[in-house]
């Protein structure tokens, strides 16, 4: 945590030249800095094992595709390309441009971005998957690489389209701009055709984390969150607990709306992702390297038995994204009205989000901080954070690609020109602003982006299992009924994703 205190410090220091702190311009007038060495911070000695600059030719362009749900206009920014006039750049668009100044200026590389993104475009079959299966079918080598939707990706990878990233020159998945958690959690039969790490800041945003009224905190006199974390008492009991002292009809017309104040503010998603949290996943790896369902257990049932407790009870409690008296889904064009207005009006003392729900809330007057989901118990070891399949996007190369060696370096290259530039702005970005600059939820942040859990049995679909999970504030439906009535399918999934690894040579 003091490494990276002292990372997060130093990253401040270089607030005036990322862009300035709460999104004011990189600079008033004149040219913009391109000068890449300003901005890179030393964050320890591992370093890529490539060719150095000028000892090999690979100039040209790149090319790109960057393919998924997310987009610079509805959830998280674009961190392949950057947007408009950098002179009014934010952090992380002026570093996006400077490690491709770098990369340009080192090698000659010249990346060429394909931005085909539409939210809930990742589907399996979505644009990411089409671009790639076609460029596959037709014999062509369109991208050298891609940043592709979580569900696009994984179908793209038991199909068999994309390369085993273990076997690209030029790469090394061990170096710490990769994601090691990443490495163990993808991997099946030691294949791994899709990936994360510092070459995207993305995926840190749509880790799922909480964020809390400090203010609320105070007013009703209630356990200090940061304090039970450290003290290893940050369980669903404790969190539970804090929940149900705060619930008020504010406007006393009998009805728990979003017009009152609760201990709460939650969405559909945490019913999947509070699965991690617990250390548990809808499907897992196994000692022999195959995908295995681990759904259903005695720890899961506990877990849905406490936190159903705590999400269902509509007075303590409130879901912008869905009705508690009808049981309707709530109509997507007020969701966002109602959380914001929920949190910056202090009517919710946690608010269950992603990450990227942070920078929604930089310029408003709460005094809020950042929290880990809380663990099933004290006994539990680690935290867990599931990184959002519906909102993640993965690194992959097409099977097709011209160049592998080339590939690798470049993208080694990027991952670790990330760790330097990239991921120290996302930080200066995200916790430099009004409200989140404490030391305190940098701690948080650290727990949190330490304990990402990918769970594959999201990623893959398996049985509609994370699906029927988000359903459950409509379905009310009993989890035994719930596995059961989908685990033939799951099962069968399984099998099949199991049998394409295995016949891959």
């Amino acid at each position: 945590m003091k490494k990276l205190l002292a990372f997060l410090l130093a990253a401040v220091m270089l607030c005036s030249m990322l862009a300035a702190c709460n999104g004011d311009p990189a600079t008033t007038d004149g040219p913009v800095d391109t000068n890449v060495a300003d901005v890179t911070t030393s964050v320890g000695e591992d370093t890529p094992d490539i060719p150095a600059p000028g000892t090999v030719d690979i100039a040209g362009d790149f090319n790109f595709l960057v393919a998924g749900n997310y987009s610079r206009n509805n959830y998280t920014g674009n961190d392949f390309d950057y947007d408009g006039d950098l002179n009014e750049a934010n952090s992380v668009d002026l570093a996006v441009y400077k490690r491709y100044e770098k990369l340009k200026e080192d090698y000659g590389v010249d990346t060429v971005v394909d931005f085909q993104v539409k939210f809930g475009s990742s589907n399996g079959g979505g644009t990411g998957f089409s671009k790639i299966y076609t460029d596959y079918m037709s014999g062509q080598s369109t991208y050298d690489a891609a940043m592709v939707g979580t569900y696009d990706v994984a179908t793209l990878a038991y199909s068999g389209y994309i390369h085993d990233l273990n076997d690209m020159p030029n790469m090394d998945l061990t170096k710490s701009y990769w994601d090691q958690r990443a490495n163990e959690d993808l991997t099946i039969l030691g294949k791994m055709f899709y990936t994360s790490g510092d070459i995207t800041v993305t995926n840190h945003m749509v880790t799922h984390g909480i964020l809390f009224n400090k203010g609320m905190i105070e007013e009703y006199n209630l356990e200090d969150p940061y304090e039970l974390v450290r003290n290893n008492e940050w369980t669903l009991e404790s969190f539970g607990n804090i929940v149900k002292q705060v619930g008020e009809d504010v406007n006393q017309d009998g009805m728990y709306t979003e017009s009152d104040r609760y201990g709460l503010l939650t969405w559909n998603d945490p019913m999947v992702a509070i699965l991690s949290s617990s250390g548990e996943k809808i499907a897992g790896v196994n000692e022999d390297g195959l995908m295995e369902l681990t759904f259903y257990n005695e720890r899961v049932i506990s877990l849905y038995d406490q936190f159903e407790a705590i999400v269902f009870d509509q007075q303590h409690a409130y879901n912008y994204q869905y009705d508690h008296y009808t049981g309707a889904a709530t109509p997507t064009s007020v969701w966002n009205v109602n959380r914001d207005a929920i949190f910056t009006e202090n009517r919710a003392v946690f608010y269950l989000n992603t990450l990227a729900t942070v920078e929604r809330h930089r310029d408003s007057d709460v005094d809020f901080g950042v929290l880990p989901y809380p663990k099933l118990d004290a006994a539990q070891e680690n935290y867990g954070h599931q990184v959002s399949a519906y909102h993640a996007h993965f690194l992959c190369v097409p099977e097709l690609a011209p160049d592998f060696e080339r590939t690798g370096l470049v993208l080694e290259y990027l991952a670790y020109q990330g760790k330097q530039i990239l991921t120290p702005a996302y930080y200066e970005q995200t916790l430099v602003g009004k409200s989140v600059r404490d030391e305190d939820s940098v701690e948080m942040l650290d727990i949190i982006l330490a304990s990402r859990v990918y769970d594959l049995g999201a990623y893959y679909d398996i049985g509609t299992y994370k699906t029927q999970l988000g359903r459950l504030f409509v379905s009310r439906q009993a989890l035994s009924s719930l596995y059961e009535t989908y685990r033939p399918t799951a099962e069968q999934k399984i099998a099949a994703i199991n049998n394409a690894f295995s016949s891959m040579e």
